[in-house]
């Protein structure tokens, strides 16, 4: 049951948060080994806070969409059994305490005024209203699990690492910004598209389900459309943070070269109904932007 669970909370997705956190902070020169960076253990507190608040999250959504899953999702683990309905609550509950304990943990260790306390009680708090409330809002839940997606990068704005004795609080709030603001915002941007072409290819299960998700409201090829556009736009704005000079060129290069095709790739997958693929291909490229943004760096 417990390699079951862990399957649940999706150790991919935590690995991802994981290593956005990183590069978060690498991105701002505030890693351990960098003076006025966070010490190793706020570090791997934060790391942790994310991997209970990912897995706590997943699994109290798998049992919120049990019905729709049995339709869907017939080989995750509550559908076939494998994991109890029982068993997998008490696990979410545990694993929001945990959560919130590490918040607690980094803000008692590093007197950082409660930033990391406060972070992982708001950040429990939007997964809680969208596993109960948002994501049945089409579209809008497309946008927060966006948005969830680039909250590792959140926590780095506004955590008190690497910064300058001399930085005023709006001069430092702005630096880092601008160094993170291209990673938040494709994060943003791909996820949306993304996830817009998952409810494109669970359209049928969630329509039998009762699940009205933006395809079934607007129709599968305006939802499609807009996935395309969100790629295309993300695209399109590559040059901007080298044009306001965060970036050097070789950013450009880098996801130019990775980039280009993978939107390409996207399109045509989406065009034959393989939203699937579509969705692999985005995470690819979500992937290649992160990597351009630290070799660029």
């Amino acid at each position: 049951m417990l390699a079951a669970l862990v399957k649940m909370s999706r150790p991919v997705n935590i690995v991802i948060a994981m290593v956005t956190l990183a590069i978060g902070y690498y991105l701002l020169s505030a890693l351990p080994v960098n003076k006025g960076g966070i010490e190793w253990i706020p570090l791997v507190l934060q790391a942790l806070g994310f991997a209970f608040a990912i897995a706590f999250a997943n699994i109290q959504n798998d049992i919120l969409d049990l019905a729709s899953d049995k339709l869907n999702r017939p080989e995750r683990p509550l559908v076939s059994g494998k994991v109890s309905v029982t068993a997998a609550r008490r696990a979410w509950i545990v694993l929001l305490a945990l959560t919130i304990a590490c918040g607690i943990a980094d803000s008692i260790l590093t007197q950082t005024n409660g930033t990391a306390c406060i972070f992982f009680i708001l950040l429990s708090g939007l997964l809680i209203a969208y596993n109960k409330w948002l994501k049945h809002i089409p579209l809008l839940k497309n946008m927060t699990v966006a948005f969830l997606c680039a909250t590792p990068l959140i926590l780095c704005l506004f955590y008190p690492a690497g910064l300058n004795a001399s930085d005023t609080l709006v001069s430092a709030l702005s630096h880092k910004i601008g160094l993170l603001y291209p990673a938040m915002l494709f994060a943003f941007l791909l996820t949306t598209a993304r996830e817009i072409y998952k409810d494109l290819e669970d359209e049928t299960g969630d329509l039998k389900a009762g699940i009205m998700t933006f395809p079934l409201i607007a129709g599968a090829p305006t939802a499609r459309r807009l996935a395309g556009l969100i790629c295309l736009f993300t695209w399109a704005i590559l040059p901007l943070p080298v044009a306001q000079g965060y970036y050097p060129m070789l950013f450009l290069i880098i996801t130019g070269i990775a980039f280009t095709p993978a939107v390409i790739a996207i399109l045509v997958f989406a065009n034959k109904r393989n939203y699937r693929n579509s969705q692999k291909l985005v995470k690819i490229a979500m992937f290649a932007g992160l990597i351009a943004l630290v070799v660029s760096c």
